[in-house]
């Protein structure tokens, strides 16, 4: 077991981690168990994060960083040195790194991406409002992440995707919905999950002519999708759903009994400018299974 614990100074993390955010709480133990187990699949390094960002804290470097508090950082320290341990004793064996960064969760989590296979979070626990999820840490990181971002529910963490809950992605025919396919697809895969493409006319009133055709592309969509998978993937079992109601609504009821929910970061909605769509923004605020978010600049992961 290697461990790296203390303020960071600009080396760079593992290349190829699992990345999870931990702060000690429940919340982000849960994230923690799931993350073990993802780096354990993977087969690849996990990396324990800790942004140590509250009071006695200051971000500036070199000595101004204790100004306030000498012992903060001492503290921050031992912090992620308990979810080192953690997470080495549920997977014995592992190269379990830790390290603490004085910074914004956000911030930390979102650098540390450029190098990880993937970030790992807990559902809340970083907002200023407890329970809420609107301006926390896992919006931020969904949306700027440069690999994909695993949010971490309490009540999905015993509810992992395999032949009794499958991988559901949604779609609607957009680079970004393609590259969540495709992650989707692969995590099915790797856990004999059946995996199910849902697409969405987006439940809006229009004249019936334009409903015909909006059903016709969603069809279209979803059938084009799965064709690609069943040649890609042979293995999986590939059902789709059109729906003529907004495709938040079919993906967060779909979430309760799901292993995974898979969005993209944005498609082709009115919210389109928005750097996370508004979609995948009610599905991490809805869903009960652990969601995936994956953007089209996104590989599904960074090699060791």
């Amino acid at each position: 077991m290697y461990i790296e614990v203390g303020a960071w100074s600009g080396r760079r993390h593992p290349r190829g981690a699992v990345v999870v955010g931990y702060n000690g709480k429940e919340h982000s133990r849960v994230a923690l168990a799931w993350g073990a187990e993802e780096a354990a699949q993977r087969g690849a390094p996990l990396l324990v994060l800790f942004a140590a960002n509250y009071p006695g804290m200051t971000t500036e470097p070199g000595p101004g960083l204790l100004r306030r508090d000498p012992g903060a950082l001492e503290a921050a320290e031992e912090v992620t040195a308990r979810g080192v341990v953690e997470a080495h004793a549920a997977f014995p064996g592992r190269w379990v790194v830790g390290a603490t960064e004085v910074t914004s969760p956000s911030r930390a989590l979102t650098e540390a991406s450029n190098d990880a296979a993937v970030v790992v979070l807990g559902s809340r626990g970083y907002g200023r409002v407890t329970g809420a999820l609107l301006g926390s840490v896992a919006f931020a990181v969904a949306a700027r992440a440069h690999c994909p971002v695993i949010v971490v529910k309490d009540e999905s963490v015993d509810r992992r995707a395999g032949p009794e809950h499958p991988v559901v992605v949604g779609t609607d025919g957009s680079a970004g919905a393609t590259a969540a396919v495709t992650f989707a697809a692969d995590r099915a895969a790797t856990t004999s999950a059946p995996l199910e493409v849902v697409t969405s006319t987006g439940g809006r009133q229009v004249a019936p002519v334009a409903a015909r055709e909006l059903r016709a592309s969603a069809h279209r969509i979803a059938a084009s999708a799965a064709g690609q998978l069943r040649r890609s993937h042979p293995e999986l079992t590939v059902t789709t759903r059109v729906e003529d109601r907004p495709a938040e609504v079919t993906l967060v009821e779909a979430s309760a009994d799901a292993g995974m929910v898979v969005v993209g970061t944005r498609g082709r909605g009115a919210f389109e400018g928005m750097l996370l769509g508004s979609v995948s923004h009610a599905v991490i605020h809805g869903a009960t299974s652990a969601i995936a978010v994956v953007g089209e600049d996104r590989p599904d992961a960074v090699t060791a």
